[in-house]
């Protein structure tokens, strides 16, 4: 009679792969989707670093910064945004004052997400989770809009 040498069998070893692949790609779409979380706190933290600045240029212009402005708001921010190397952003704007439903004179800030980085639909869903703590809208020109998704991400200035 032939006795067993004290090894694995095949069909072990494969069931043990098997269990590790498994937990691997649990803590992968785990790992994702905190990063998805991290970029759109980045992407707040910019939007409230840039309303800070914004409102630092009406202090001292008593006017808002145009569109053509813009870049201007880097000397009042803590760190580049409107002009980094390589952009963040497809875009900056500031749009044009509006009256909202009350009367209010509002002015509203964009940031364009680019597709391939910071506007994942990860990341938009994130920022949609978060726009009525954080204020953040979905239009230029309502301030009553909370960021439902998509590229265009607005913050109100006044």
């Amino acid at each position: 009679m032939k006795t067993s040498e004290g090894g694995f069998t095949l069909v072990e070893i494969l069931i043990v792969i098997m269990i590790i692949a498994i937990l691997a790609g649990m803590l992968l779409l785990a790992t994702g989707m905190s990063l998805d979380s991290t970029e759109a706190a980045k992407v707040i933290g910019d939007l409230r670093n840039l309303k800070s600045a914004a409102m630092l240029y009406y202090s001292d212009n008593l006017k808002w910064p145009t569109n053509t402005e813009v870049e201007s708001l880097d000397i009042y921010a803590d760190r580049p945004i409107c002009a980094a190397d390589p952009p963040r952003y497809a875009y900056v704007s500031i749009g044009t004052p509006y009256l909202d439903a009350a009367g209010q004179e509002r002015v509203n800030m964009g940031i364009g997400l680019f597709a391939d980085g910071n506007g994942s639909p990860g990341i938009q869903k994130k920022l949609a989770a978060r726009a009525g703590d954080v204020g953040i809208l979905g239009s230029a020109f309502d301030a009553s809009a909370l960021y439902t998704g998509g590229a265009d991400v607005f913050i109100n200035l006044k």
